[in-house]
């Protein structure tokens, strides 16, 4: 008797303009499908989009339902992803993800890693501004469990992560750098006002959405920055 071929794996359209840093986690990660650049040939797909379409630049629990900025390219992107989905019948996800913490990640989180890694961040001693981030070990869980709802959600890892812990956490990671910090006085003489004001600036989505219909345990991104164990197997 002939050996009976396995069945083709689902194909999964990965649109993530900008993000292309996150595919090897879809690869590692989604093994039920294979991803695919044609969206003409898949049979779902999944779009990594930001926060940064909203048209906020502080708060706390931002949802979908915020305004948002009518001249960004991503909100293109967004516009065009849904557009051919529906032309092609695709079963759908669209996660707008908070800044991206991994391996290649780029933006805010980037941004400040950068600032430790060259000894040119100075914090805010007794900052309270939080933001949210995510790590993109998620990012593949969360597309799995929302595929097929045709809708959009925001992800994050789930906390307010005040700005000094997540800066302390990646300077962590950058064997254990220490980070310079000043008091507010000195930090709004040394670079102003609109400085202070940008560093105290809180802005933190809500992925309350998300966990309406996600059964899941996000990755806390400062307990993955301090506690995960990197080998030759880690992305």
């Amino acid at each position: 008797m002939s050996e009976s071929v396995p069945d083709k794996l689902p194909r999964l359209f990965l649109y993530a303009p900008s993000r292309e840093y996150v595919r090897p986690y879809f690869e590692r990660m989604m093994p039920e499908y294979e991803l695919t650049d044609s969206i003409a040939d898949a049979d779902a797909a999944v779009m990594l989009s930001t926060v940064d379409v909203y048209d906020v630049d502080e708060g706390l629990n931002v949802n979908e339902l915020a305004p948002l900025r009518s001249d960004s390219p991503e909100l293109d992107c967004e516009l065009r992803f849904l557009n051919d989905c529906r032309e092609h019948g695709l079963r759908y996800v669209l996660l707008r993800c908070a800044p991206v913490v991994c391996t290649g990640m780029q933006g805010y989180v980037r941004r400040l890693a950068e600032r430790i890694y060259r000894g040119t961040y100075i914090g805010l001693s007794g900052n309270e501004a939080v933001r949210s981030v995510v790590h993109a070990v998620d990012l593949p869980l969360v597309a799995r469990l929302t595929i097929g709802n045709n809708d959009i959600y925001n992800v994050t890892d789930g906390r307010e992560t005040p700005v000094n812990e997540l800066a302390d956490a990646l300077a962590w990671r950058m064997s254990q750098k220490r980070l310079m910090m000043l008091k507010p006085k000195w930090y709004k003489l040394l670079f102003g006002k609109r400085k202070m004001a940008e560093a105290s600036r809180s802005l933190c989505f809500s992925d309350g959405k998300l966990r309406s219909v996600a059964d899941y345990q996000p990755t806390v991104v400062v307990d993955y920055l301090k506690n995960h164990v990197y080998d030759q197997h880690s992305l």
